[in-house]
């Protein structure tokens, strides 16, 4: 089952890149979003047996497997936010994602899939 999730974070991240490279930028950082939470998903299932259940439960549980990734989780979570509401959280100013930050975004969500499918991998997961 975990192999399916992490197919499925490798198309999504791969989708979300696409529209990337020709200069566009809706939708991108949340795609790339879900392809970090389909990779969590992946990783929680094996450990615990089934997923966190929702968004905020997988990112919280994300931040204790992946705690090198704690700050970088937080600013996907921000660009996430953003690209699908307008705000990083409810009642703050609407704004615009940078092309910097939905790079970024891309980026990170490449590096912790990386890392994840390394876990799952090397059966790296004991003691979570």
């Amino acid at each position: 089952m975990a192999e399916l999730d992490i197919e499925r974070a490798e198309g999504l991240l791969e989708s979300a890149r696409g529209p990337f490279d020709q200069g566009d930028l809706a939708g991108v950082a949340g795609l790339a979003y879900q392809a970090f939470e389909s990779a969590m998903i992946a990783l929680t299932d094996v450990i615990n047996g089934t997923d966190s259940g929702g968004h905020a439960a997988r990112r919280v549980r994300a931040k204790d497997l992946l705690s090198s990734h704690r700050d970088k989780i937080d600013f996907l979570w921000e660009v996430r936010n953003v690209d699908f509401y307008g705000n990083p959280q409810l009642n703050q100013p609407k704004r615009k994602l940078t092309n910097k930050e939905v790079k970024e975004a891309l980026d990170t969500v490449g590096i912790i899939l990386e890392d994840i499918k390394q876990m799952l991998t090397s059966k790296n997961t004991k003691g979570y």
